[in-house]
């Protein structure tokens, strides 16, 4: 399978302020908009900031979301689900509450009409993973696919094959997410794991950094060949091209947050052509 190449970019890319604030989507996205930035995935990991209006009530927020997709001709191409630091860890309420989070947002991404919504994997088995994915579908009661992502931890779910596994187990109700920046750490050839996961590869998350850190950065910022990734994509996937790079322009002042935005949409577009 050959395809296009078309990108994409999680609302998060300037949402940390220098004074260590953090921007809504309701405020972003009416600038990414405007700066040609259209395709976007909805970060629902908000959820976790304390006072999050996306929580208890969080249906205003969602009818603005609609608003503003309709308004600026926007295509909500996917979204981030929140996710706990260590699953294993919480009590039982915690994880209750962990899970009832997560399909919330799995509710919202269906009434948005996004058609998966990323999750990370849990720490633990293929097992766990796939009775925790498969409680996570139930208990949302949501026709949205998940993307599961490869995680950065020697002790995590990284490799294309257990994601694959995974995913299997769940039927036609899972995909995965590659995060180029988490293969990177683990020392993947990602090239490679693209055409592992074939079929199965729904969503991407595109970061790059330096092998040792997951630091979020545009592409051609750290040391990820993506002249070898590129065409493995172009091969082998026919989503977006998501750009999940938050990170790098944390402490630059708000008003070059258009020239960060405008800096994202030349590297896509850098990108379409490789």
């Amino acid at each position: 399978m050959s395809t296009g190449i078309r990108t994409a970019s999680n609302t998060n890319l300037v949402s940390f302020t220098r004074g260590g604030g953090k921007r809504t989507m309701l405020s972003l996205i009416p600038e990414y908009a405007a700066h040609g930035l259209k395709a976007l995935d909805l970060n629902f990991c908000e959820m976790m900031n304390p006072g999050s209006a996306l929580r208890d009530n969080g249906e205003p927020y969602i009818e603005e979301l609609l608003r503003l997709k309709n308004e600026h001709g926007l295509s909500y191409i996917q979204a981030h689900a929140p996710y706990p630091r260590n699953y294993a860890l919480l009590t039982k309420e915690g994880k209750m509450l962990s899970d009832k989070e997560i399909a919330l947002s799995m509710k919202y991404a269906e009434k948005l009409g996004i058609p998966h919504i990323v999750i990370h994997p849990i720490k633990g088995s293929i097992r766990d993973n796939a009775e925790y994915f498969d409680n996570l579908i139930s208990l949302s009661g949501s026709s949205v696919k998940i993307a599961i992502e490869n995680m950065e931890g020697d002790d995590e779910i990284s490799h294309a094959e257990d994601l694959a596994e995974i995913a299997s187990r769940l039927g036609g109700r899972a995909g995965i997410c590659l995060d180029t920046g988490h293969a990177n750490i683990q020392g993947l050839d990602i090239p490679s794991f693209i055409s592992t996961c074939g079929p199965l590869l729904i969503a991407t998350h595109i970061a790059d950094n330096d092998g040792k850190r997951d630091l979020h950065l545009l592409p051609g910022f750290g040391c990820i060949r993506w002249e070898d990734v590129v065409p493995a994509f172009r091969k082998h996937y026919s989503g977006y091209l998501t750009l999940e790079c938050m990170f790098f322009s944390r402490n630059m002042p708000q008003a070059l947050s258009g020239d960060i935005i405008d800096l994202a949409l030349a590297v896509n577009s850098w990108l379409t052509n490789l």
